[in-house]
C-alpha cells in the first residue's frame, strides 16, 4: 500500500497544509466560550501570527524569483505571475515582491517578522530607510545601527510614526554627521516633492470631476487642516442650521464630509486674492439671462462651456457680487476711448463673453489664457474700446506683431496668418 506523499513532502509544504487546516477550524470555531482576556490575548496573537505568515510568504516570493518562476510560465515577471494566480493588485504584489527582495539584504528585519514581533509594514519603513542612507558613510557600521535602531522603536511605535523618526536616524546613531546629512536629505525630498507635484482632474459625464494628485507633505498638512475645519461638526451645523437635512450631513462618513468641505473651500476663495490670469482675478464666469437669475429655470452658462442649474447660481448669487454683462461691476464703462492704454477687468470680462476663445483661425485657446490685443494699435491712434479690442493667446499675440507674417482679419472676426515671402 502506497504511502500518503504529505510525509514526503518538504517542511515548509507541511507546516502550510497543516497550518490552512488548522486556521480553518479556528476561524469557524464558536467565540462565545472564550474569556474576555482569552479574546484580548488571541486576537494580538492572531496579529503576530499573520505577520509570521506574511513573512514566510515573503520568502517564498523571493525564493520563486530567484527560480525565476514568472519566466517559466510565460509571465512579465515573478510578481506578475503571483498577482495573477492569487488575485492581487499587480501593484501591491509588485511592491511586496521588492520588500521580499530588500529584506534578503536585511537579516535582523527579516528575523524580527518572522517572530511576530513587527509587521509587515514596520519592515517596510526599516528597509525602506537602510536602503536609502548615504553609500558615502566613513563609519560602515551606520547602517547595521540604524536598522537596529529602528527595530528597537518599532516595538511600540507604529508604522507611521516609525517613518517619521526614520527621517532623522542619522541623527540618532551618528550625530556626529547625522544632522547635516539629515537637514540636506530632507531639503532635497521637499525640493523634489514640490517640483515633482500634478494635479489630473477628468469629468465623469455625470456632473462630478474625478481627480488625483500627489503634492508636498507641508501642502497636504494645509489643505487638510483647512479641510477638517469646514468639515467640523460645529461649522456644518453652523452653515447649514436652517437645513433639514443638516443632521444628516454631520452624520455621513468622513471621505463625504472632506469632499463637501472642498467645495465649500473653493466656494470660499477670497477673488479679489487670486492670482491674476489674463488681466482678471482666476474666477469663474456664469452667463444668464436676467428671467433665470429672478427665478427662471434656464442654466447658466461657465466661461469654459460647461452649464450650472440655476438654482445652483442663485445660490452663489447670494454670496456673490453679480457683473452685469453691459456695464460691468460697479457701472464701470466699457469703453474708455484714448484716457488709458490697458483693458480694464469689465472690459476683460466683457470681451470674454464676446470672443471665449483666441481669434486666430483654428486656435481653441481659452479666453482667459489669452490677451486683449488692439486692433488699430494704441501707438497708431487705436482706442481701448470693445470695438478696437481682440482676444490673443500669448503665441498668436507676438505673431500678430511679427514682422515676418502677414494677417488677415477673416469675416467671421477671426484673423489668420500667412508667412511674407
Amino acid at each position: 500500500m502506497a504511502k500518503d506523499s504529505r510525509h514526503h513532502a518538504h517542511t515548509v509544504c507541511r507546516a502550510v497544509a497543516k497550518s490552512r487546516k488548522k486556521i480553518r477550524a479556528a476561524a469557524t470555531a464558536d467565540l462565545w466560550s472564550m474569556s474576555d482576556e482569552d479574546v484580548e490575548a488571541t486576537l494580538v496573537e492572531a496579529s503576530r501570527l499573520r505577520a509570521q505568515a506574511e513573512a514566510l510568504e515573503l520568502r517564498l516570493v523571493a525564493e520563486a524569483d530567484r527560480r525565476h518562476a514568472g519566466e517559466r510560465a510565460g509571465a512579465t515577471d515573478t510578481a506578475s505571475w503571483w498577482a495573477h494566480h492569487t488575485r492581487q493588485e499587480r501593484r501591491v504584489a509588485k511592491g511586496r515582491a521588492r520588500l521580499a527582495e530588500s529584506l534578503d539584504r536585511h537579516a535582523p528585519t527579516s528575523a524580527a517578522l518572522v517572530e511576530g514581533a513587527i509587521s509587515v509594514d514596520h519592515a517596510r519603513v526599516i528597509t525602506s530607510c537602510v536602503d536609502r542612507l548615504p553609500d558615502d558613510l566613513e563609519d560602515p557600521t551606520v547602517p547595521a545601527r540604524a536598522e537596529q535602531h529602528l527595530l528597537a522603536e518599532a516595538q511600540h511605535l507604529d508604522p507611521k510614526t516609525l517613518a517619521v523618526l526614520a527621517k532623522h536616524v542619522l541623527t540618532v546613531v551618528a550625530p556626529e554627521i547625522g544632522e547635516a546629512r539629515d537637514a540636506a536629505a530632507l531639503e532635497r525630498e521637499e525640493r523634489e516633492a514640490r517640483a515633482n507635484a500634478w494635479l489630473t482632474m477628468c469629468p465623469d459625464g455625470r456632473g462630478s470631476v474625478r481627480g488625483k494628485f500627489s503634492i508636498p507633505e507641508l501642502h497636504a498638512a494645509m489643505l487638510h487642516k483647512t479641510l477638517l475645519a469646514y468639515a467640523a461638526p460645529k461649522h456644518q451645523a453652523a452653515s447649514r442650521s436652517e437645513d433639514p437635512e443638516a443632521e444628516q450631513v454631520e452624520r455621513r462618513p468622513s471621505p463625504e464630509r472632506m469632499g463637501d468641505a472642498f467645495c465649500e473651500l473653493l466656494e470660499r476663495l477670497p477673488a479679489d486674492q487670486l492670482p491674476k490670469l489674463g488681466g482678471l482675478n482666476a474666477t469663474v464666469v456664469v452667463t444668464m439671462d436676467l428671467e433665470s437669475l429672478v427665478g427662471g429655470l434656464a442654466p447658466g452658462v461657465l466661461d469654459d462651456g460647461g452649464v450650472i442649474s440655476a438654482a445652483t447660481a442663485r445660490r452663489l448669487a447670494c454670496e456673490a457680487g453679480l457683473i452685469p454683462a453691459v456695464l460691468g461691476s460697479k457701472s464701470e464703462l466699457l469703453d474708455l476711448g484714448r484716457k488709458t492704454r490697458l483693458f480694464s477687468g469689465a472690459q476683460r470680462r466683457g470681451l470674454n463673453l464676446t470672443q471665449p476663445t483666441c481669434t486666430a483661425e483654428g486656435c481653441d485657446w481659452p479666453a482667459h489664457l489669452c490677451h486683449a490685443h488692439h486692433d488699430q494699435p494704441w501707438s497708431q491712434g487705436g482706442t481701448t474700446d470693445l470695438a478696437n479690442a481682440r482676444n490673443l493667446c500669448p503665441r498668436h499675440h507676438a505673431r500678430i506683431h511679427d514682422p515676418a507674417f502677414e494677417t488677415t482679419h477673416l469675416p467671421n472676426g477671426r484673423v489668420a496668418f500667412h508667412r511674407r515671402t
